[in-house]
């Protein structure tokens, strides 16, 4: 029980937390959780800023984190052609997510992220949520079907998620 005490002291306590609840409660992968399952999952956050040009991640590294984006814009890249010259596939922004898929399984990354302005971007880890939700499976349901609905939006040819 002093865990739960001690998370939601913090939680309602400390105003960054505060904050980044109000602002994760509009990002489209966490849609259905309620600000105490929002604030598990930002006291487990790792935030952390990235220069201009930046890569965050590179093209068929392993994926092992979901990105949100709090603040600057971030260019989603793959090499195509015979070149293979690098295309902007996605351009991101405040609110929008990448590499979702890190939390479904761990495989190669199918794009480089690149940070394009100086960016804040906080990052929830595969083994950290796989923690989380063998604690609170109600987590990793919603999650994974925001996730489920994002991908088959994208399938379908309509903008989806980030």
């Amino acid at each position: 029980m002093p865990d739960i005490k001690r998370l939601f002291t913090k939680l309602f306590m400390d105003q960054d937390i505060k904050q980044k609840i109000e602002f994760f409660s509009q990002v489209t992968i966490l849609n259905g959780l309620g600000n105490f399952d929002i604030g598990k999952l930002v006291t487990d956050m790792n935030c952390r800023a990235y220069d201009a040009q930046e890569v965050i991640y590179g093209e068929q590294e392993l994926g092992k984190a979901l990105f949100i984006i709090m603040s600057g814009e971030v260019a989603i890249t793959r090499k195509s052609g015979l070149l293979k010259e690098e295309k902007v596939i996605a351009r991101l922004k405040s609110g929008d997510f990448f590499g979702e898929m890190a939390l479904l399984e761990a495989i190669p990354r199918a794009a480089t992220a690149k940070a394009l302005t100086s960016c804040k971007i906080c990052i929830i880890y595969k083994a950290s949520f796989d923690s989380m939700i063998a604690k609170d499976p109600k987590i990793g349901i919603v999650v994974f079907k925001n996730i489920a609905v994002i991908l088959a939006s994208r399938l379908l040819g309509k903008s989806g998620g980030g």
